[in-house]
């Protein structure tokens, strides 16, 4: 069964950055559709991975420090016109949060609490308030908010393709778990997909939870449409539970020593991830494992996290090394725009903001102020332009696509062969000869299991094909960039090479296979000066 839908704005995507962007352009007036796959207010990976907001409330801070932290935690890599837009607007997002009921944690004198995260200088933090121990209330307030706004709302249902004429975006098709059809023609996209939690086995505790996947679909969907990925090979691997740089504490190897002292004397386990990354696997590897957080000097009533009172109760708990996210995505302006007029992207689906890492709490800031952004260009856009017909032909290729997707492979053995594949070969520490291994085995798999993958379970099959992809563009930029910087660690090439690599990586569907470019990273000094 097919089924056609026309509207104003089709957003894809159902976590903070998505409900976002529906929220702004339905308060536009236009009309506008939000597509999750998962269900709707409860999927994604921002039900329960979205704590932290950096903030410039702190009056000791400035945006002018802020913009320097994010400059060298990035690496010098991310579009500083981007940094500025999330910095100049992080204060009104927080307002417009609590405006429609969002909490953040107040002090005992009514203020609000600031902390400091890890790769900040200065305490940044705000904490949204935990309801009932199960999580962060922003997706509840925001999916209430889409709900008021009446924006219309398809969840279950898998976005497929983007279509698109010469000139613009022109609409997308869905797909359920029936595999019935759903034909969305619009003015205005918004790319706002998640990212890919499901690319390594160590994914960070809750968002293991099959219910929240996310696996690529928004690079991809990109990547079919033309779209430049940039900041790729950047992925974010963290401590877990992430303590000592939220609680204080200390990390200690087996032979009992503070082993941050040796890795960054000054901020020890406040460092940037990428760094608390790397110290952690290499006493691990050398066999001063396990590392344990040992908590001390913390009362309980400061701790809204349920992990972080549990942790106080055993005085130490053991951490381990999980994946965060992909750093890069579909390379976008500071509206938001993609090189595809009419498509939007937002949230992890995007990439220039953080370069080669992210400083904690900047994440919930990033859905925030680009998911606003984008919903309001949108809608802008939207109101100017007249509707645009669909090619038809696209339609059919991609019903016949769909329809060809009948084998006996179960994509279980595509997706646990990508995984174990990216973490053995494409993990924290890289080289060219493991890079290359990791990129013919996709490859082979590429071409012997996914023409034969089983359709039965229509997602698994379509997001076993969205991983193999993005793993392929993960390996195909961190091979491409002959340097160490921050989170890209190449024993091959331990030096960072301002010279050659202070870039992005891009990476574009070029006929049936990519292309590897490189891209200047925008320079902007101060807020309206870009160059």
């Amino acid at each position: 069964m097919i089924k056609n839908i026309s509207t104003d704005v089709l957003v894809i995507g159902g976590g903070a950055a998505a409900l976002r962007a529906a929220i702004e352009s339905a308060a536009s007036g236009v009309k506008v559709t939000l597509v999750d796959k998962g269900e709707f207010g409860d999927s994604g990976t921002s039900p329960n991975s979205l704590g932290g907001f950096a903030t410039l409330f702190n009056k000791d801070d400035t945006p002018e420090k802020y913009f320097s932290d994010w400059l060298r935690c990035s690496g010098n890599i991310c579009d500083q016109n981007l940094v500025w837009e999330a910095i100049n607007h992080s204060i009104e997002n927080v307002l417009e949060l609590e405006a429609i009921g969002m909490e953040f944690i107040k002090d005992k004198n009514g203020d609000r609490n600031l902390y400091r995260g890890a790769g900040q200088s200065l305490a940044r933090g705000l904490t949204a308030r935990y309801h009932g121990g199960q999580g962060p209330g922003i997706i509840s307030v925001l999916s209430r908010e889409v709900k008021k706004r009446g924006v219309q709302v398809f969840d279950g249902i898998m976005i497929t393709r983007l279509f698109k004429n010469r000139q613009a975006v022109t609409g997308a098709v869905g797909v359920s778990p029936a595999k019935d059809l759903l034909i969305f023609s619009a003015k205005s996209i918004v790319l706002a997909a998640g990212g890919a939690n499901r690319i390594y086995p160590q994914t960070a505790y809750p968002i293991i939870n099959p219910k929240y996947r996310t696996t690529g679909d928004g690079f991809n969907l990109a990547f079919e449409a033309g779209i430049p990925l940039v900041d790729m090979e950047f992925i974010q691997f963290r401590d877990s539970p992430p303590g000592g740089a939220r609680y204080g504490g200390k990390y200690l190897n087996s032979r009992g020593e503070r082993f941050m002292e040796r890795y960054d004397p000054v901020a020890l386990e406040k460092a940037p991830r990428y760094r608390m990354a790397e110290a952690l696997y290499r006493e691990i590897s050398a066999g001063r494992g396990p590392i344990m957080w040992e908590v001390g000097g913390i009362r309980e009533s400061e701790l809204e996290m349920p992990i972080a009172k549990d942790a106080l109760k055993r005085g130490k708990v053991e951490i381990v090394l999980d994946f965060q996210r992909i750093l890069g995505g579909a390379h976008i302006n500071d509206k938001t725009e993609t090189n595809l007029p009419g498509l939007f992207a937002a949230g992890e689906s995007s990439g220039g903001l953080h370069g080669a890492d992210r400083m904690q709490g900047n994440a919930f800031l990033e859905t925030q102020a680009f998911g606003a952004n984008a919903g309001r260009n949108a809608a802008r856009r939207a109101k100017s332009t007249a509707s645009m017909k669909m090619d038809n032909q696209q339609i059919e290729d991609e019903e016949a696509r769909l329809a060809a997707i009948k084998g006996k492979v179960n994509p279980v053995e595509v997706t646990e062969a990508v995984r174990n594949l990216m973490w053995e070969k494409v993990g924290i520490v890289r080289d060219d000869k493991n890079l290359s291994e990791a990129i013919d085995a996709f490859k082979k798999i590429r071409k012997e299991k996914v023409p034969n993958l089983s359709g039965n379970d229509i997602f698994a099959a379509l997001e076993a094909c969205n991983l193999l992809r993005t793993a392929e563009i993960v390996a195909r930029a961190a091979l491409t960039r002959t340097e160490t910087r921050s989170s890209q660690i190449r024993n091959d090439y331990p030096a960072t090479d301002d010279k050659n690599w202070k870039t992005h990586v891009c990476i574009t569907k070029r006929g049936t296979g990519l292309s590897v470019s490189t891209m200047p990273v925008v320079v902007q000094s101060k807020p309206g000066s870009g160059k």
